[in-house]
């Protein structure tokens, strides 16, 4: 089987979405099978735990594996037709078993079902050249109360260039005047200072210190 790369890139499998699709559990991994141009072609999908996706193809009259349509530069017009085939069974699985994971830190994961189960409230990705950072509205207001950013470190005074994901909250000018540490809490990153402030989602802060300043920052939002 060849492994497929980049093709579930800031994805996350639905596990129950996959067996409604028709796969199959053997030995932690996950098997589809279809046919190809009109049963000429069976098609194999594995898909791992870790994201990783295989695919393999046989030709049921001879039962070898066929590659022909892996290899762009040699496609003709049969393969060429295999490989359309095969692709949109590939682009079906991506819209129907998996759904987008922009943020990756488990401290994010864990605000952003914090945020939908208290609040209701879903990721809003405003900015097209910016894809990874997001906004949360106030529904009765529709003013921002969390700002979810994937920033270098560098870009909030650290000397640093690894990439982190960040969260920016509302707060009172004279709170914020005591949190700003430049360890744990951060002037807001992109935002006015004095009213918001910056926290690094990687463990610096508990979680529940996190979500204390996230309700106070939805009262702010009203």
């Amino acid at each position: 089987m060849r492994k497929i790369k980049d093709f579930i890139k800031d994805k996350k499998i639905d596990l129950k979405k996959l067996k409604e699709f028709g796969f199959k559990l053997i030995d932690n991994s996950y098997y589809y099978h279809t046919f190809l141009l009109k049963n000429q072609f069976k098609m194999t999908v594995k898909i791992n735990l870790d994201n990783s996706i295989f695919t393999e193809i046989i030709d049921t009259e001879t039962n070898e594996p066929y590659v022909l349509h892996l290899l762009e530069m040699k496609r003709n017009g049969y393969s060429e037709k295999v490989y359309k085939e095969y692709s949109e069974v590939l682009e079906k699985i991506k819209k129907k078993c998996f759904e987008d994971e922009i943020f990756k830190a488990n401290y994010t994961k864990e605000i952003i079902n914090y945020i939908k189960n208290k609040y209701g409230d879903e990721l809003e990705f405003l900015w097209e050249k910016s894809p990874k950072n997001a906004v949360v509205r106030r529904k009765s207001s529709n003013k921002w109360y969390v700002v979810l950013l994937t920033i270098s470190k560098r870009k909030i005074s650290l000397n640093s260039d690894e990439i982190i994901e960040i969260i920016n909250l509302h707060n009172n000018p004279e709170e914020i005047k005591k949190l700003i540490d430049y360890k744990k809490y951060f002037p807001a990153y992109h935002m006015s200072k004095k009213h918001w402030c910056t926290i690094c989602l990687d463990g610096t802060v508990e979680l529940k210190e996190i979500y204390r300043m996230i309700d106070i920052s939805y009262e702010l939002a009203k």
